[in-house]
């Protein structure tokens, strides 16, 4: 066992250029692999194996400060000699080198900060299935400190981590549930490439423990539901439950034996007149009398509201013989409304209603919104749905009529703005015969078409602002009448509208009715664009290959290398529209199993906007002026300082500030749509 203990001299440190350069170093000097593998680094009481450099830079050991090195076997003098020498050279470096080393180490401390942070585990492993990562969050889960896992075998400190499968299949795993000591997790395992070579693997875990408990807990709630049954079945007690309407739903044998010699035997009505109904009904007041004779029997009887989020729902009815009323009733309250607290606790992790899966995507700011048009579909709420073009507002609007009671009723949707402006309230609401020139039949319109089912008006916005009135009213009232007619027609429609438009700003500008628009807006959904949803362009990518295999004979398995990369990269504007024709077309010019990047339209593939042509013009300009350039390419690409700065990676403030400086606010998203 030997160990160096050394002072760095570097200027920046031990960043990463200086630590990729000392294990190369290394390498070099100490052909067995073994050996420099049982190498680790000690700083500050922390051990990293050597030559893990994303370990090795996250020490951030600063100019001046020690390291020691630790050597299982002895290394020669001359190699000794030559590490010291390495770490007191102060090499003299020139401000671009300077610089270039703090991005270096600034951009590896910030992924390592990202990825420690982390709220789902990561545990990587290299090709010989050497943990050299693990995240707090895999820490905290595995219920290990990362020294015993770092540098070890992750079959032999992780039995259940299968990473070593993965390193011999090459094959990606998802969504694997797995129990743990202390939490139920769901993994996701896929291998690391290199040039074509497997070179790790990693796996990424997200903690359902509450999930598994809510659920659980619910089982055991309706199970006690069940003993609740069989003890009110039991009891002494006649006890009995009714609806709203006072018209029993569940009455034990008992309560059945003593109403069934009695004429209105189904209503609380022949135990309780209407005044104490009433004061029941409306101002929740129970009813109680002590004693009262019914078939030669005498009984105390007690009549609860029941009451889900304050509003009635129904009674509990309890007649006891003999005694004063027990509190079994109380207790069925409080079941109930815990059993009703647990569902809509788990409901919230439960799957969308099957209609909503035809829609592609797993990210955040999509279910979201998905979510809450799984909800509304159950009501016949007005839902307006916004969105850019392409993002996939019809496919929502007829998600919700799809899983609404309507689904079996009509689907008519009406695009506002292709119809012609003299011939779109005689297209929404019908006309008579003879109504104006041409009209030789009486014609039902779009609303009238769709009565008792869904309409859906696409494209709001460009509805001409004289019939808003008319919609509104529609809308509001529920009827309309033909044109050239005046009989009025009842409408049972659910409407849902949608606009790629700020219809807010057109409110405003006086081009839409403030009215109309609030009476629009009740359930508000936004679609995301697709730059807002990377995540989902592989699954949304993965599903339109299927489709065109399908459609246009193909066989299509494979991605080249960079091809996921380019669309990803990739931002846009046309949506998932857009997308979808991209992959139309590069299936349509393949001629093997795999799509290519040159398939792709080359504004895709070589879809960097944030590449700049510094106009030197011979000259050595100042700084400022070369920072002008820069700023003023890249601002025309990005809509937003918030976007601009994570191109340019800088604060928003810097962002807004030089665009202020230079007066280039103007140029903010110009080439936004047309990139």
């Amino acid at each position: 066992m030997q160990k160096i203990t050394l002072k760095v001299f570097q200027r920046n440190g031990l960043h990463v250029r200086s630590a990729a350069s000392f294990i190369t170093m290394l390498q070099n000097g100490i052909k067995d692999q073994s050996v420099i593998k049982n190498i680790t680094v000690e700083y500050k009481g922390r051990y990293v194996e050597v030559t893990n450099l994303l370990s090795l830079v996250s020490l951030k050991v600063g100019q001046g400060e020690e390291i020691t090195l630790h050597f299982k076997e002895a290394i020669p003098q001359s190699l000794e000699e030559e590490i010291r020498l390495f770490f007191q050279k102060n090499h003299q470096m020139d401000s671009q080198e300077q610089e270039t080393d703090r991005l270096l180490m600034e951009n590896s401390v910030i992924m390592q900060e990202a990825i420690s942070n982390l709220p789902n585990g990561m545990v990587v492993v290299n090709g010989e299935n050497i943990i050299t990562f693990v995240n707090d969050a895999a820490v905290r889960l595995l219920e290990m400190p990362a020294n015993q896992l770092l540098n070890k075998r992750a079959d032999q400190v992780i039995p259940h981590s299968k990473l070593h499968q993965i390193l011999n299949s090459g094959e990606t795993r998802l969504a694997e549930k797995q129990r743990l000591t202390s939490f139920t997790i769901l993994v996701n395992r896929a291998p690391i490439f290199f040039d074509g070579k497997i070179i790790g693997a990693v796996a990424i875990f997200q903690d359902i423990s509450d999930l598994e408990k809510a659920n659980s807990e619910l089982q055991r709630e309706r199970e006690l539901q069940e003993k609740l049954n069989l003890v009110l079945e039991s009891v002494n007690d006649l006890i009995g439950l009714t609806d709203k309407n006072g018209d029993f739903t569940y009455m034990n044998e008992r309560m059945k034996k003593l109403l069934s010699g009695m004429s209105d035997s189904d209503s609380v009505m022949g135990l309780i007149d209407n005044e104490a109904w009433t004061l029941l009904v409306n101002r929740h007041i129970s009813f109680y009398q002590d004693i009262k004779v019914l078939q030669n029997e005498s009984y105390i009887i007690k009549i609860n509201p029941i009451l889900i989020d304050s509003m009635f729902h129904g009674a509990v009815t309890s007649l006891s013989p003999y005694n004063k009323l027990k509190s079994l009733m109380k207790v069925l309250e409080i079941m109930e409304e815990r059993t009703k607290y647990l569902e809509q606790e788990l409901s919230k992790h439960l799957r969308l209603d099957e209609a909503f899966q035809t829609i592609i995507g797993n990210s955040e700011t999509l279910i979201e919104s998905l979510s809450i048009a799984n909800k509304v579909s159950k009501t016949i709420s007005t839902v307006l749905i916004t969105g850019e073009s392409g993002t996939g507002k019809e496919l929502v609007a007829r998600a919700i009529h799809e899983s609404s009671n309507r689904k079996n009723k009509p689907f008519i949707r009406v695009n506002c703005a292709v119809i012609p402006r003299n011939l779109i309230e005689s297209e929404l609401f019908g006309h008579e015969k003879g109504a104006f020139t041409g009209a030789v039949r009486t014609h039902q319109g779009k609303f009238e078409l769709a009565n008792s089912g869904t309409i859906f008006l696409d494209e709001i916005a460009d509805l001409d602002i004289d019939l808003q009135a008319k919609l509104l009213r529609v809308l509001q009232e529920r009827e309309f009448e033909r044109v050239g007619g005046d009989k009025t027609i009842k409408l049972d429609v659910r409407v849902i509208a949608a606009t790629n438009e700020d219809l807010m700003k057109l409110v405003e500008a006086g081009k839409f009715r403030a009215d109309l628009y609030y009476r629009l807006n009740i359930i508000p959904i936004h679609l995301p664009p697709l730059r807002h949803r990377k995540d989902d362009i592989p699954l949304l990518a993965d599903h339109f290959r299927n489709l065109y295999n399908h459609q246009l004979g193909k066989s299509i398995k494979f991605y080249e290398k960079g091809f996921l990369e380019a669309v990803g990269r990739y931002h846009w504007p046309g949506n998932i529209r857009e997308l979808q024709n991209a992959i139309e077309r590069a299936t349509a010019l393949t001629e093997d199993e795999t799509l290519h990047c040159k398939d792709l339209p080359a504004y895709i593939s070589n879809s960097d906007y944030t590449s700049l042509e510094i106009d030197f013009k011979g000259n050595i300009l100042p700084l400022e002026e070369y920072e002008k350039q820069i700023f003023q390419n890249a601002a025309k690409f990005y809509p937003s300082f918030n976007q601009l700065a994570k191109a340019l990676g800088i604060t928003h403030k810097t962002a807004a500030s030089k665009l202020r400086k230079y007066e280039l606010t103007h140029l903010l998203g110009k080439n936004y749509q047309d990139a």
